[in-house]
Order: C-alpha cells, then sequence, then structure tokens
C-alpha cells in the first residue's frame, strides 16, 4: 500500500466515482459543492486563527442548536 504526501484538490474529489455516486444519491452537483465552498470563502473571516477576528466570527456566527453531526 502506497501513501501519497498531497491533498487532493476540489476538482480531484468531485472527480472521484465515488464521491460522484454518493452526490448522485443526495442529490448534490459539482456545482451545488463549489457555490457552497465559494459562500464559505466570501463569508469567512481573513483570518480566524486570530484572537480578535475568532471572537468576532464566534459572536456573529452561532452555533445552531437544532444542527448534529448524524455521522457514525
Amino acid at each position: 500500500m502506497s501513501y501519497v504526501d498531497q491533498e487532493l484538490t476540489v476538482e480531484d474529489m468531485l472527480a472521484d466515482p465515488i464521491v460522484q455516486t454518493l452526490m448522485r444519491y443526495d442529490g448534490v452537483s459539482a456545482s451545488d459543492v463549489r457555490h457552497t465552498i465559494e459562500q464559505v470563502n466570501q463569508n469567512r473571516p481573513e483570518n480566524p486563527v486570530d484572537g480578535a477576528h475568532a471572537d468576532a466570527w464566534a459572536t456573529t456566527n452561532p452555533v445552531k442548536s437544532g444542527l448534529h453531526n448524524t455521522a457514525a
């Protein structure tokens, strides 16, 4: 078994047949994923690890209590 030291790009992941099958099953398109990534990039703080920005991010973007990860 060999390991790759390089991360895949989003386009590489979207081109993967297993990912495409799961996306079809979930009713998600590649353009949906690209749009979501673009929205996140536009709305995130410039430097989230900076204390001042992280505090501002936390106060303007509270966690919604109804959302839970159901993956097991």
